[in-house]
């Protein structure tokens, strides 16, 4: 499972939960403002139209109350407060019509619309709810109508609804903008790579406005020239993070405008209109130039946002968000100015964690033919002028030859192990990447020969991960293997390694010593049997990379079991 989907498989459960939270306080509401105004009917002369009425609302708020905590869905929670709206709008018509002391109740179908749904649902709801009770009213309401209270509650209904909408709707917008910063967050690892990270978090910003496609020009410099790589993601088309294409600065100066302080909102009506906003003066102001429209025409867009990208104070590209529904405002360029100004560094922190993993992996490849030419072929020189003498032996009559031969034999044989040792580890190619298994049986012959403890490594399925997952689970490796040596009593050990689609595997095991009949401790478990604790370096590689560690104890063995995720 990748990190997006297992963010968001996390963040989805995580909303359910909370709107099963929500549904149990609106529906306990519900039956609490029903039962106030059955109490308050019962209260007065019983009116048989109201009391079956109220009777009735009171059973429905109690059936969908247990609804909600059982988890269970009659109807979908987004037609709930249309429904409130249809019982106050019948109770209210039989309770008087405009003068009913019922009318406040439907400021709570406002409050749920509006702080559930957002905005257009609240003020969706206000609309109708006004225009129902005026109409309702008008027939409902005994004579002689008062016009001055028969107008003033409508009134009130709609300010004080669209109030509670706005508020309602900021509410909605706010915590949707949280979860994207978040989301951003969390998939800003950099163990997946700038490309795909850069992709991931475009998506998101795409998904958040519902937008047509995102487009994201960044700087780069090859041999001193500025190009800049162009990074786009659309609705509807899977994205693999490949590596961006590159264009040139004189190709990218078409969407470079109008300047490096200036961000763009154009919306292509009639005419065209196209709103700038200054960085620096903070202002707004309509720009009448055709660039916009050349951007949009290059773009098959009619509409979009523009902003410009900057780090450490110095322009390195531009962002676009590209058509969708939304009506982008001064509010939106705000929000995604602050956006990039978080995620500028956390790009910058990645491509500096690529340059050391590459280098990294340089420094590995120029060991390995610093090994193969110390290890294989020096050693084969030897051999070539152990030959050479024999030759020459030969040639001078000396047959006595038999022990030279048996030394060059010995020599080959171990030179041969040795060869095919290398080319296990390097003849995959294309096919395998798996640097992590030869680095660790290297480190555990080197291992077994300063400690005396033998370790048996064991691997299941391919092992194909990238040069900086394995850097990280050879850390472990290493610091499990420490562990051992320095507080268990033990001359033997183990580690496993097993790799599938969706997860990384390690066990590193050692037996626990008996002392007076008892498990003894390794320094992996304590001096109680039943007391473990996790070693705290493998476990904050884990956690980083998303994983989790558990320590055990199998029959008479202390096992480390690291799970990361792919």
């Amino acid at each position: 499972m990748s990190t997006g989907s297992t963010y968001n498989y996390w963040s989805n459960a995580h909303l359910l939960s909370e709107r099963w939270i929500d549904q149990k306080l609106v529906s306990a509401i519900r039956l609490m403002l029903a039962t106030a105004a059955l109490l308050v009917v019962l209260m007065g002369p019983v009116e048989p139209n109201r009391y079956i009425a109220l009777n009735l609302y009171t059973i429905y708020s109690a059936i969908f109350l247990i609804l909600s905590i059982t988890h269970r869905e009659l109807v979908s929670p987004r037609l709930m407060h249309w429904l409130d709206a249809a019982w106050y709008l019948a109770i209210v018509a039989l309770s008087g019509g405009s003068n009913s002391i019922f009318f406040t109740y439907f400021f709570f179908v406002i409050l749920v619309a509006s702080f559930g749904w957002g905005y257009s649902e609240g003020l969706g709801v206000t609309l109708v709810s006004a225009a129902l009770f005026t109409i309702i009213g008008v027939f409902a309401t005994p004579s002689p109508l008062e016009l001055n209270q028969f107008l003033l509650r409508p009134i009130e209904l709609l300010v004080l609804g669209f109030m509670i909408s706005r508020w309602g709707g900021f509410k909605i917008k706010l915590r949707n903008r949280l979860n994207l910063l978040k989301d951003i967050t969390v998939l800003s690892n950099g163990r997946f790579g700038i490309d795909r990270t850069i992709t991931a978090i475009l998506e998101s910003l795409r998904a958040f406005y519902d937008a047509d496609a995102c487009l994201l020009l960044l700087s780069t410099r090859n041999r001193g020239e500025a190009d800049y790589q162009m990074y786009r993601v659309r609705r509807d088309a899977y994205s693999t993070g490949a590596a961006p294409s590159t264009i040139s600065a004189e190709a990218a100066s078409l969407f470079l405008v109008p300047s490096p302080v200036h961000a763009v909102i154009h919306h292509k009506n009639g005419q065209g209109k196209t709103s700038c906003f200054d960085l620096n003066t903070r202002q707004s102001f309509v720009d009448h130039s055709a660039a916009s429209d050349r951007v949009a025409n290059a773009l098959e867009a009619t509409s979009y946002l523009s902003t410009p990208l900057q780090n450490r104070n110095q322009n390195v590209g531009r962002l676009y968000v590209i058509g969708g529904p939304e009506r982008y405002d001064d509010s939106a360029i705000d929000f995604v100015l602050q956006l990039m100004d978080h995620v500028m560094p956390l790009i910058e922190n990645i491509r500096l964690v690529d340059s050391f993993a590459s280098y990294a992996a340089e420094e590995e490849r120029r060991r390995i033919a610093r090994d193969i030419h110390d290890s294989v072929i020096q050693p084969y020189v030897g051999l070539q002028l152990g030959i050479a003498a024999l030759a020459q032996k030969l040639r001078t009559g000396n047959t006595d030859v038999v022990n030279n031969v048996e030394e060059l034999f010995d020599l080959t044989s171990q030179e041969l192990v040795e060869l095919r040792r290398y080319v296990w580890g390097l003849k995959a190619g294309e096919e395998r990447r798996d640097i992590l298994l030869p680095a660790i049986e290297r480190f555990v012959s080197r291992f077994s020969t300063v400690t005396g403890i033998k370790v048996n490594v064991r691997a299941k399925g391919k092992i194909e991960i990238n040069d900086r997952l394995a850097a990280e689970v050879f850390q472990m490796v290493t610091e499990g293997l420490s562990n051992v040596r320095r507080h268990a009593i033990c001359n033997d050990a183990s580690v496993e390694i097993a790799c599938n689609k969706r997860e990384l595997l390690l066990h590193i095991r050692n037996p626990r010593p008996l002392i007076n009949g008892n498990g003894g401790s390794d320094g992996i478990d304590s001096h109680d049997d039943h007391i473990l604790f996790t070693p705290r370096s493998i476990s904050e590689r884990a956690d980083l990379l998303g994983g989790e560690t558990v320590v055990s104890i199998d029959k008479n063995f202390t096992v480390v079991r690291v799970a990361i995720p792919l």
